[in-house]
């Protein structure tokens, strides 16, 4: 059985971050509704610009599944995959409980937590124009900005996050 999961976390890696999401969602008590089809997997960390490492044990670089809102449960939309270490700098935290840390935690970690800090104002900002979105308007320039935007996000892009090596 290990090792047939072992073959799965490297051949469907989104199976794996799918089953353990819906165990949590039943556990936490928060809606679910994801498939597999509706995770993207990049190569690198959006949040930490590291390489994700599929399969093998879990480290920093395991592809782990974030809850944008906490409150919205792993539903389309609300998730998206980061390392599992920028998802553990995050935890719980509030925006402004990252940004203090970033400015005055842990000399070693506050360049980690100001990326983790900008991740969350970009995702912050994808919620308002979904919100922008979803409103009735005649010829509404905001579905088109917030799939640019969706899409943007989902990709490591060198020139917005800094590397960090272990």
């Amino acid at each position: 059985m290990r090792d047939w999961q072992r073959r799965a976390r490297t051949t469907e890696p989104s199976r794996a971050l799918v089953d353990r999401a819906k165990q949590r969602a039943r556990r936490k008590d928060v809606p679910y509704g994801l498939r597999r089809q509706d995770l993207v997997i990049p190569d690198h960390c959006p949040v930490l610009g590291i390489p994700l490492v599929v399969g093998g044990s879990r480290s920093d670089a395991s592809p782990s599944l974030d809850r944008i809102d906490p409150g919205g449960g792993y539903v389309p939309g609300n998730v998206r995959v980061i390392s599992d270490r920028a998802n553990r700098l995050k935890g719980d935290r509030s925006l402004a409980g990252i940004q203090a840390l970033a400015l005055e935690g842990p000399r070693a970690r506050r360049a980690e937590h100001a990326a983790v800090a900008d991740y969350m104002e970009r995702e912050k900002l994808l919620v308002e124009v979904k919100r922008r979105a979803a409103l009735p308007i005649p010829n509404n320039p905001w579905p088109k900005i917030a799939d640019f935007l969706e899409a943007k996000f989902q990709r490591y892009d060198p020139g917005r996050v800094k590397r960090f090596a272990k």
